[in-house]
């Protein structure tokens, strides 16, 4: 059996006990401290860590593969999984002294972050002062460490982006997340009070932007040379997709077990159940399909995605994959039937979740239109993260 093979096998074994505990993870607004025990002993955190540092170093297929099982079981748990599994080359954004530092000799780390940054950064001898603000860092509860991207205003020229990495004991995490889906993933905001991040322990976000920065350019392969959003868009993207397979295989149970409140009849003997059902299962598989073209993508055009106009593109790609899943799972809602939204019922939780995690601001599709749109006719572009 294959490396790829034997982690995708142990991540089958968990899929059971995860399925279990989604309804506490939403309860608790986290995934259970078990479930990343079982994580980290099935070395699901190690899958695109380098090998130098203990990892795997497998594919973003295998990535893009495991996150969609875990989302298809419960979206909370996939979202979460994919972020601190994603952290493996998100770090990699710094020194080689600060990768060293943040696996502390294991072969994975726990990291989150958000993409908004913090305005109060100030530069001081060895490094910078932080004081700020940040919200969405998905997976706090589990995370060891954290970047934060900070504004650093300079005295001539425009103000610098920078990321920085500071450990769990210098942050404060803040009980902020109370929402309609994704309650499990922990996306709170954290704050920082005049905290000191030495020089090793920062970096530049526009050389990440592009593909171009030096810590990543300490690994030859090639996977570790991807733009930020094109590698962002593999973390998301899986979720949504094994978030709607979840969500067809909860209408198909909810099918086969309903009858008419009124008739008596089997729900499974009328024809718009069966179409319904029908179309969520072509969608579902066509929806793994665009996936797995995109993040083929990725990889076989990784000198092309350098280029801004290919990265809008990816991004645009991806929210249109998002709304696709987001619209099955809102057309199978409409012949769900009222039970389908108790609070003790699946389909609920994945039709709470797809609504939620599709609303991402890497996702919005009118964005990435507007931005790809502009680039194809020569127009000025304000996006950032293009």
């Amino acid at each position: 059996m294959t490396l790829e093979a034997a982690l995708l096998a142990r991540v089958d074994n968990l899929l059971p006990a995860i399925a279990a505990r989604a309804s506490n993870a939403d309860a608790q607004g986290a995934v259970a401290d078990e479930t990343i025990g079982e994580l980290v002993d099935a070395g699901v955190f190690a899958t695109l860590a380098p090998r130098i540092y203990g990892g795997t170093e497998l594919s973003l297929h295998v990535f893009s593969s495991i996150v969609q099982k875990i989302s298809a079981v419960s979206p909370s748990t996939g979202w979460v999984c994919a972020f601190l599994m994603g952290a493996a080359w998100r770090m990699l954004v710094f020194s080689e002294e600060a990768q060293r530092e943040m696996y502390g000799g294991k072969n994975y780390l726990l990291g989150a972050g958000a993409a908004q940054p913090i305005t109060g950064v100030e530069k001081v001898e060895g490094g910078y002062r932080l004081t700020g603000r940040t919200s969405w860092n998905s997976g706090a509860s589990h995370a060891k460490w954290f970047s934060i991207n900070g504004i650093l205003k300079q005295e001539s020229g425009p103000p610098d982006v920078m990321i920085f990495a500071v450990p769990r004991s210098q942050v404060t995490i803040l009980d902020t997340w109370h929402i309609l889906g994704m309650k499990g993933t922990a996306s709170r905001d954290l704050e920082v009070n005049q905290v000191f991040v030495p020089n090793h322990r920062a970096a530049r976000f526009l050389p990440a932007l592009a593909g171009d920065s030096p810590g990543h350019a300490i690994h030859s392969n090639p996977m570790y040379h991807i733009p930020f959003i094109p590698f962002a868009m593999n973390e998301v993207l899986p979720v949504l997709v094994g978030t709607h397979r979840g969500a067809v295989q909860a209408y198909e149970a909810r099918v086969r077990s309903r009858m008419g409140t009124f008739s008596g009849a089997k729900a499974s003997d009328r024809v718009p159940m069966q179409i319904r059902l029908a179309h969520g299962l072509a969608r579902a598989a066509m929806a793994e399909q665009m996936l797995d073209a995109l993040v083929s993508q990725n990889m076989d055009a990784r000198s092309d995605s350098k280029t801004p106009s290919s990265r809008a593109g990816i991004k645009l790609h991806a929210s249109l994959v998002s709304t696709f899943c987001l619209d099955s799972v809102n057309e199978l809602a409409r012949g769900a039937g009222g039970d389908s939204f108790r609070d003790e019922a699946d389909f609920q939780r994945y039709f709470r979740d797809i609504n939620t995690v599709a609303r991402h601001a890497f996702l919005d599709p009118e964005t990435a239109g507007e931005t790809f749109g502009k680039m194809m006719l020569n127009l000025p572009v304000a996006d950032p993260l293009i």
